[in-house]
């Protein structure tokens, strides 16, 4: 298959990844979706954005200058899910000085963005910071590079983002200079990304080390956790995160922002475990998700059958051509010990019910998060082309993978007899 590779930043702070994806019969359809849904995203964004309540007293104050923008309009917000958060808003006078000041609730992640018109294939000018209750931050800024340039001055942590932004902008550097990547094998490049990004993870980790309680550390951590998927990801990460998140729960117990921390070591550690478990000791991860009347199915609940699991769409039309020749197996041996658990990439439900009744799909273990390519089944089992589908035997242990037609039939009779 035809590899295509994209370099993605994302809004050029919060984190940099490369990601390769594999053509097939549905990755004209991916693409469509992905789009659809950053246009999405992008719309709740500038639709929903609302304002906090400016009687409450300011605790804040976010000053600057803007090297070249003079009369910028700039928005300091937290992002909440679907709509943004205005903690204050102002205009840069001629000469670029701007002072915004507003109110926080807590401690946490939020971010400083100019508004300017939008320009389809124009990255929006925003930059992340951890403001506390308390801060008067200075951040000297210029207007070509607003998003890789920040210097901030005047708190506990502006020394550490300072650091990060520094080691940021050489890895985008570099990943600029590639003039052709797609003439590198996988491996390669991902050798080449991993050697570069290094002096970005080593800032990382010798700064979570020095103060493991700094509030920049709810921005770096982002840098050691598995953006990239496990397979090129250092497991040594995972215990300077787990420090961290103790660290922060014994300063900030009861904290929201501590809470999110240790989910997401949690989910580091235990995804970490699954890819472990699936590609040295051929364990099957458990997928937990919700069937089509909401209720919750997990795979495990199957332990004891032989279990097809089957990665498809609705709209993957040779997922949907393979469909008769799955149900027919599924009728010849549902008797016998086997059972199906469908997974659907689908991120529209009516489709998605409406594709099981057509094609007679009557076992019970169809789920999906309807999050399409997005959903983490896509990394914890490694593929990137459906129709894609895993044989498991009753331990829960791999037999087969990408298993069709004829191939799959006899693979049963093989397991299960005639």
């Amino acid at each position: 298959m035809k590899q295509r590779l994209n370099v993605i930043t994302n809004y050029a702070w919060l984190l940099i990844a490369l990601l390769v994806f594999f053509a097939s019969c549905e990755e004209e359809q991916q693409i469509q979706e992905q789009k659809s849904t950053e246009k999405e995203e992008k719309t709740e964004l500038d639709e929903g954005a609302y304002e906090k309540d400016q009687s409450i007293t300011p605790n804040v104050v976010v000053a600057g200058n803007i090297h070249k923008g003079a009369k910028a309009s700039l928005v300091i917000e937290a992002n909440l899910p679907g709509q943004s958060l205005r903690i204050a808003q102002t205009f840069s006078d001629g000469n670029g000085d701007f002072v915004l000041r507003g109110a926080i609730e807590d401690m946490g992640l939020y971010q400083l963005r100019l508004e300017e018109r939008k320009e389809e294939g124009k990255e929006p000018k925003v930059i992340p910071m951890t403001l506390v209750p308390g801060d008067s931050v200075f951040i000297q800024l210029d207007f070509e590079t607003f998003n890789q340039t920040p210097q901030f001055s005047n708190t506990e942590w502006s020394e550490a983002l300072n650091g990060y932004f520094a080691e940021m902008k050489k890895f985008v550097d570099w990943q600029q200079s590639l003039e052709d990547p797609r003439q590198y094998e996988n491996d390669v490049l991902m050798k080449m990304v991993l050697e570069n990004k290094k002096p970005m993870d080593q800032f990382t980790i010798r700064s979570i080390k020095e103060n493991p309680t700094n509030p920049a550390n709810i921005l770096l951590m982002t840098n050691l956790l598995p953006m990239m998927g496990f397979e090129y990801w250092d497991d040594a990460h995972l215990k300077v995160l787990q420090n961290m998140s103790i660290a922060f729960q014994e300063k900030y117990p009861e904290h929201p922002m501590t809470k999110n921390i240790a989910k997401q070591v949690n989910d580091a550690e235990r995804g970490f475990k699954e890819f472990v478990d699936f590609t040295k000791h051929n364990k099957a991860p458990e997928i937990a998700k919700e069937s089509p009347d909401g209720s919750l199915k997990k795979l495990t609940d199957l332990r004891g059958k032989y279990v097809l699991i089957d990665f498809w769409a609705s709209w993957c039309s040779p997922c949907r051509m393979e469909n008769p020749n799955v149900v027919r197996v599924y009728n010849q041996y549902k008797d016998k010990g086997f059972d199906i658990f469908s997974v659907s990439l689908d991120t529209d439900k009516n489709r998605w019910v409406k594709a099981i009744e057509a094609d007679g799909l009557t076992w019970a273990g169809h789920v999906s998060d309807l999050q399409g390519w997005q959903s983490d089944v896509v990394s914890q089992y490694n593929f990137n082309g459906i129709p894609h589908t895993v044989l498991i035997d009753p331990d829960g242990k791999i037999v087969a993978t990408n298993l069709r037609g004829s191939a799959l039939e006899n693979k049963l009779k093989e397991l299960l007899g005639t």
